[in-house]
């Protein structure tokens, strides 16, 4: 794909990789339509990032349907089409046991993280399948591979969630033109890796070692931003799942844990984290056995 005058829309991208991908794509001619929650702060990166008016934004809460609706027409609108098509926007709540969240933070994220995710999808079929023609980009993660993700399980749920989503929506619409990208970025220095309160005390004994295996399996986020822009000049498959921390990436991230492990050199996350109680039921004044 030529991606020169191409139009991508990616959700929550006024910060980490969403905002990597976005100057990616405007650095091989790409216009660019971003979005965020606030519409003071996308004002903001779009004034910082606009390069001969190949860039544009709307505020967007991916989890409301018309919010995610309104960003698709404002595209049409600004550049005519949709090109590509990123679900980027997610949210995880900080560390703890899959159990000791409050049911309204398990909803929340579900609600962005997956919703969102079905809402962004939805509005660009929309104009895709009239095109005949466009890339869908859906963010994979950890638990995307179904394995355990001990204090990170709420968001490991989502992407595993996502995965099938993504793999049930390339196997349904196969054969209309339309790409599917499911692409897992790895571990990212952004702001998203930053803990310094675990949930419930059983995650609180697993996390001594966080800050030591995050500083050596991160990367930048411009890492995978651009090769995600590499895997979509060069694929032509309608179905692609794309991990960045694989083959020898993987092992060069695996002998530098293992380096940083043996010299026991400091990593600049938080050493010390606030333990914060765990949810309770309220199962008070209920007849139990």
């Amino acid at each position: 794909m030529d991606l020169k005058n191409k139009v991508i829309v990616i959700t929550g991208s006024t910060r980490g990789f969403g905002h990597a991908i976005a100057e990616e794509m405007l650095a091989v001619g790409a216009r660019v339509v971003i979005s965020g929650r606030k519409q003071r702060v996308v004002d903001q990166v779009v004034a910082e990032l606009d390069k001969r008016e190949q860039v544009s934004g709307q505020a967007c809460d991916v989890s409301v349907a018309e919010d995610v609706y309104a960003l698709a027409r404002h595209a049409i609108q600004e550049f005519g089409q949709i090109d590509i098509w990123v679900n980027n926007a997610g949210i995880t709540p900080t560390s703890g046991g899959i159990l000791d969240f409050a049911p309204e933070v398990v909803e929340q994220t579900f609600r962005v993280n997956c919703i969102g995710t079905v809402n962004g999808t939805q509005a660009a079929m929309h104009y895709m399948k009239k095109a005949g023609q466009g890339t869908i980009v859906t963010l994979y993660g950890r638990g995307s591979d179904l394995r355990a993700a001990n204090s990170t399980g709420i968001y490991a749920t989502t992407k595993a969630w996502i995965t099938s989503f993504t793999r049930t929506m390339a196997s349904e619409y196969k054969g209309l033109g339309i790409q599917f990208i499911g692409y897992s970025p790895g571990v990212m220095s952004t702001d998203l890796i930053q803990v310094d309160e675990v949930v419930g005390e059983v995650s609180a004994k697993t996390m001594k070692n966080y800050p030591l295996v995050m500083g050596a399996l991160s990367n930048p986020a411009e890492l995978p931003a651009r090769q995600f822009v590499h895997l979509l000049e060069k694929n032509k498959k309608p179905f692609v799942e794309h991990n960045v921390l694989s083959g020898f990436h993987l092992m060069g991230k695996l002998a530098k844990l293992l380096w940083v492990s043996v010299t026991k050199k400091k990593s600049a996350l938080p050493q010390e984290f606030e333990t914060l109680p765990a949810f309770e039921v309220p199962m008070e004044g209920a007849n139990e056995k």
